[in-house]
C-alpha cells in the first residue's frame, strides 16, 4: 500500500514545472543592510576549488560580471539594485552577495543527471532548488544545496579567499531563500496532485499557481507600496543551534504556510490560472483591493524568513571572521 502510494505521488510531480522564487538581487539587497562591514573592499580573485558538484558548464560563471547588469536580470526599472563595475579590481561584499545572489538560476542547475526522480519534475534544477514534503515523503535537496554552498564559503573564507567567500556564501543565499517559497516545499495539495496525474487542465493550474506566487513577489518588490521594503529591513535576526537548523525552520515555516498562499490564490484569481497571470493582472487585482489577505500572508512569509536568513548571516560570518 506504501508503495502504491509513493508510485501515484512521484506521477503527479511531472506534471509540476520549476519555477523560480524571483527577486533574489532584491530580496538579498535589502537582508543585508545591517551587516556591518558591507561596504567592505574585497578584492576579485579566481576560482581555485575542486568540487565533488555537477554543473552545467554552459551556463556556469567562474569569472567575474559586476557591472554587467544582464548577469542576474533585476526586474523593475532595470538600475535598481545598484551594480557598479569594479574598481581597482575590488568590489564591496554588499555588491558580491547581491548580484550572485540569483546566479543559480542562470542555467548551472539545468540540464544534468541529478536523480531518478528528477524526471518526474522535467528538470534537474528543481533536484537542487526544492524540498517538498508531502505527508511521510520528501522529496529533492534544496537545503543539501544551501548547506554546500555554506561550507565551500567557509573553505574559501579559511584560506583567506575573501571573494569567493562571499560569492559562495550568495549562492546559499539563493537556495535558503527558495525553500521560504511555500511551492517549492508542496506542489498542490494531495487530492489535486492525484487530479495532475489525470488531468492538464489541474497540472496546468499547479503551475501557474506556482508562478503567480513567484511573480507576487516580483510585485511587492517593485512595483507595489513599499511594505516588502519595510519588512524585510524592520526583520530583527534570530539564531538557531546549526546552519542545517537555520534552513530547517525555514522549511517547515514556509510549509505551514502553504495551504493558507494556496487556497488564497485559488480563491482571489479562480480560472484565471488556467494561464499565466501577468504583473498587471496582479496590480489589476491589488488594486481592487482583492489581495490583502495573500500580501499579509506573504509579508508573513518575508518577515520571519529574513529574521531567520539575518540569523544566518551574522552567525556565519561571525565564525568566520568577517564581523
Amino acid at each position: 500500500m506504501k508503495r502504491s502510494i509513493l508510485n501515484l505521488l512521484f506521477v503527479v510531480f511531472i506534471f509540476v514545472t520549476l519555477f523560480p522564487w524571483s527577486g533574489h538581487e532584491t530580496m538579498t539587497y535589502y537582508m543585508i543592510q545591517d551587516l556591518p562591514n558591507i561596504d567592505k573592499k574585497v578584492l576579485i580573485t579566481e576560482y581555485s576549488y575542486e568540487e565533488e558538484r555537477q554543473y552545467n558548464l554552459e551556463y556556469l560563471s567562474l569569472t567575474d560580471v559586476a557591472g554587467k547588469r544582464e548577469f542576474f536580470s533585476p526586474n523593475g526599472d532595470g538600475v535598481f539594485p545598484p551594480d557598479p563595475p569594479p574598481v581597482d579590481n575590488s568590489l564591496p561584499v554588499w555588491q558580491i552577495l547581491t548580484i550572485y545572489s540569483p546566479e543559480p538560476d542562470n542555467g548551472m542547475d539545468e540540464g544534468l543527471d541529478l536523480s531518478p526522480l528528477q524526471g518526474l519534475i522535467g528538470n534537474s534544477q528543481g533536484v537542487r532548488h526544492m524540498r517538498y514534503k508531502i505527508g511521510f515523503l520528501k522529496a529533492f535537496e534544496g537545503d543539501k544545496s544551501f548547506l554546500y554552498f555554506v561550507e565551500l564559503s567557509k573553505q574559501a573564507f579559511e584560506k583567506n579567499d575573501e571573494y569567493w567567500g562571499y560569492r559562495f556564501l550568495a549562492r546559499a543565499l539563493h537556495y535558503i531563500e527558495d525553500l521560504s517559497q511555500p511551492y517549492h516545499n508542496a506542489p498542490g495539495s494531495f487530492f489535486e496532485m492525484i487530479g495532475a496525474a489525470f488531468s492538464k487542465n489541474m497540472s496546468g493550474k499547479l503551475n501557474n499557481a506556482h508562478y503567480l506566487m513567484d511573480d507576487y513577489l516580483v510585485y511587492l518588490l517593485y512595483y507595489s507600496d513599499n511594505a516588502a521594503k519595510e519588512i524585510i529591513l524592520g526583520a530583527e535576526p534570530i539564531f538557531f543551534d546549526s546552519y542545517e537548523d537555520y534552513v530547517q525552520e525555514i522549511m517547515n515555516y514556509s510549509h505551514s504556510k502553504f495551504s493558507l498562499i494556496h487556497s488564497e490564490i485559488k480563491a482571489q484569481f479562480g480560472e484565471s490560472l488556467n494561464d499565466y497571470v501577468t504583473i498587471e493582472q496582479i496590480r489589476k487585482m491589488d488594486e481592487e483591493g482583492k489581495l490583502s489577505k495573500l500580501k499579509g500572508e506573504t509579508l508573513s512569509i518575508l518577515s520571519y524568513s529574513s529574521s531567520i536568513i539575518k540569523g544566518f548571516l551574522i552567525d556565519f560570518l561571525e565564525s568566520v571572521g568577517q564581523i
